[in-house]
């Protein structure tokens, strides 16, 4: 798996990549920061597995480190080129916040 090893990068999207975007949002006039597929939900199920309470704040940084299966692999030719596509479920978890560390 050549290439899957490497370190933290944003995932922000660009002014070009939000204006690619077919969303709902769009309807609203404002554009997410970054990709809905790269959002996740914590329920009180999933923060008492991790032993959390849901005492952080909006804007908090917190840091997640996970394993996840692949799912799906798919490569389709668009019209810029190929276009990958690797779907993950991520199966393991652990949480802290960023002056935890």
């Amino acid at each position: 798996m050549a290439g899957w090893q490497n370190g933290m990068v944003s995932m922000e999207l660009d002014d070009d990549d939000k204006l690619d975007l077919a969303a709902p949002v769009e309807l609203s006039g404002t554009q997410p920061d970054y990709p809905w597929g790269l959002r996740l939900c914590l329920t009180h199920r999933e923060l008492g597995k991790l032993g959390l309470e849901a005492d952080c704040s909006v804007g908090d940084t917190l840091v997640i480190r996970c394993c996840a299966r692949v799912m799906s692999v798919s490569r389709t030719d668009g019209p810029m080129g190929p276009e990958d596509r690797v779907e993950l479920q991520i199966t393991d978890m652990a949480c802290e916040g960023e002056d935890d560390g």
